[in-house]
């Protein structure tokens, strides 16, 4: 009785159309648009990326045909105040990005940058942590923006 149980279950389950998330083959990413942004080097990079997949999964005004979003990112750790002892106490993470969009009616291209500032805290590994969170912060702030420029853009075609 269990066996028989257990294959109307999963007979039930394969018909709904559930595929399980990290199954090999999956294809749990954001792929499904008409802007594809290409892989960006590094781990700010991959970040951007996301958030900008995140970003234009509605899409863009007047944009009816498959384009593709290049974007080179470049990322700057700067310690703005000390402590008496030396030891830094705020920094600032900024980041520029130069990008294109490319489709079949032309392309545009922009720079858009970002700056997110944020506490040291006095742990070594707390510094590595607050770095990597005002990273992620300023990345995603940074496809905002570069999102944004491209709505201002394309709207006035």
């Amino acid at each position: 009785m269990k066996y028989l149980l257990a294959i109307l279950a999963f007979a039930l389950i394969s018909g709904c159309g559930f595929r399980p998330v990290y199954a090999t083959g999956s294809n749990a990413n954001y792929a499904g648009g008409m802007i594809t942004v290409p892989p960006i080097a590094g781990r700010s990079g991959y970040m951007l990326r996301r958030a900008l997949q995140e970003e234009l999964a509605i899409g863009l005004p007047n944009v009816t045909e498959p384009a593709t979003l290049r974007v080179e990112v470049d990322e700057n750790l700067t310690r703005l105040t000390f402590k008496p002892d030396g030891a830094a106490s705020r920094s600032s993470v900024v980041a520029n990005a130069r990008y294109t969009l490319s489709r079949e009616s032309g392309s545009l291209s922009g720079r858009s940058s970002s700056e997110v500032n944020f506490a040291v805290p006095d742990s070594p590994y707390g510094d590595i942590s607050a770095q990597k969170g005002a990273s992620d912060r300023a990345m995603r702030l940074l496809a905002k923006r570069i999102v944004d420029d491209l709505r201002l853009e394309l709207v006035e075609d």
